[in-house]
């Protein structure tokens, strides 16, 4: 999804919605912004559909553009031309449902990664478990909303345009606010020289994107929050 959509709090959905009053797909989360979805249909990049939403006793019908489409995955939704009783409508189910969710959820996890495939897979598993996730798809992206949100823990991958992890890693331990946040580097690479560099850097742990499931990284994090908690 757009740039702008990553800002925003994400729930888990967990219900079907339909697209053009027929087709049937299962909701997996949603924000303000939009909406993805598991569907085995394709939809081209750019198209605008219709989606019905059940939000809480009601539904409600939104205009929205698809941003992308992988049929064995989903796809991304962005609503448009959102008017303020739509708006507020789907505020108070997102406010709806954070209530409910664990202690997990007042915890904010950021994920930087630029495979949106990866990020995506992870936010949808710490979503499950009750944590409010961010993501930015690189290093500037990261600091943004580093200065913009409290964040409770950062998973990092290395290898990035514009601003790789390392860079990020050393200008968030020389600042004050931000060099006891843990960060989880999670990166395909796993030599032991790229595996030191990260540690020196101020990398809290090193995990293999091969080895760790969303499930495990889940774990993991919830280890470090309960240590600080």
């Amino acid at each position: 999804m757009g740039i702008e959509n990553r800002r925003f709090k994400r729930v888990m959905l967990k219900k079907e919605v339909l697209i053009n009053g027929s087709i049937r797909a299962q909701g997996l989360d949603l924000s303000i912004g939009g909406l993805y979805v598991q569907t085995g249909r394709d939809f081209a990049v750019g198209s605008h559909i219709t989606v019905t939403l059940p939000l809480n006793d009601k539904f409600i019908h939104v205009r929205a553009r698809v941003q992308n489409s992988q049929p064995s995955l989903g796809i991304g939704i962005m609503f448009i031309a959102l008017d303020l009783e739509r708006k507020n409508e789907i505020e108070v189910f997102i406010a709806s449902v954070t209530n409910k969710v664990s202690d997990a959820g007042n915890k904010t996890i950021l994920l930087v990664d630029d495979n949106e495939t990866s990020r995506r897979i992870n936010k949808s598993r710490l979503v499950l478990d009750g944590y409010s996730t961010l993501e930015a798809k690189d290093g500037i992206e990261a600091l943004d909303l580093l200065t913009k949100e409290k964040i409770d823990l950062m998973v990092l991958d290395l290898y990035m345009e514009r601003l790789d992890g390392f860079q990020v890693l050393s200008i968030m331990r020389e600042k004050p606010e931000w060099k006891e946040i843990p960060v989880l580097v999670l990166s395909a690479r796993n030599s032991s020289d790229e595996v030191n560099k990260a540690i020196s850097a101020g990398a809290t742990e090193f995990l293999m994107k091969m080895t760790t499931s969303p499930i495990k990284l889940s774990q993991r994090i919830g280890n470090y929050l309960t240590r600080r908690s």
